[in-house]
């Protein structure tokens, strides 16, 4: 199940919310070394993560096993800030167009099915969302990895050497059609995004 936490229904999901923080601190501090965003020990935060932030979080019995975050390209982003010389020419900044970040699994969960439902969730919430595309910096060996996977990827520059790591800024073009082709990939039949509850549904709750 693929959960999205915003501004409306953060406090809602505050719990699944704190978990993907220490989660990303499990990958990004502990795996990897990002000190710097290091928080209170526990937790892995920078400066897009704020009212604007979008989270998606791949869960497994309310277990958090996988993530990434939205922001808005038309606020100052991590491409825009961190990475502009990653892009050929300006940086696109539009309201149909968002970055993704921190996208993340569980060790016990890579080579499985959470990449492709993370992907998956990706597609679905952006045609909710009406959005034309999302960018993102990725290693550059993910790039076939998410093409095979049915993604149509544009390169928004050549790749770069980074502090060891062969990066570069792409561009994820959401459609039906890649809709389709990640859910044949990764042979998922349904919708994979949580159905938000309906008003009527949570008065049954409550009244039960």
């Amino acid at each position: 199940m693929i959960r999205v936490i915003d501004q409306a229904n953060q406090l809602r999901y505050r719990e699944t919310l704190e978990r993907q923080f220490r989660f990303r601190h499990e990958i990004f501090v502990k795996e990897r070394g990002w000190t710097a965003f290091e928080q209170d020990g526990r937790y892995e935060v920078d400066q897009y993560d704020n009212e604007k932030t979008i989270y998606v979080v791949a869960l497994d019995d309310e277990r958090v096993v996988g993530c990434f975050r939205l922001y808005p390209t038309q606020a100052p982003h991590m491409i825009s800030e961190v990475f502009s010389y990653l892009v050929d020419g300006p940086v696109p900044q539009r309201s149909d167009l968002l970055e993704m970040t921190r996208i993340s699994v569980s060790r016990d969960k890579r080579g499985g099915g959470t990449y492709y439902e993370l992907l998956t969730g990706l597609q679905e919430y952006g045609l909710q969302q009406g959005l034309s595309a999302v960018t993102a910096v990725i290693r550059s060996f993910r790039m076939s990895v998410v093409q095979d996977a049915g993604f149509r990827v544009h390169p928004l520059g050549l790749p770069r050497e980074v502090e060891g790591e062969t990066l570069i800024a792409v561009m994820f073009e959401i459609g039906e059609d890649s809709l389709e082709r990640i859910r044949r990939t990764a042979g998922i039949t349904g919708p994979v995004l949580e159905r938000a509850a309906q008003p009527a549904e949570a008065l049954q709750r409550k009244l039960a």
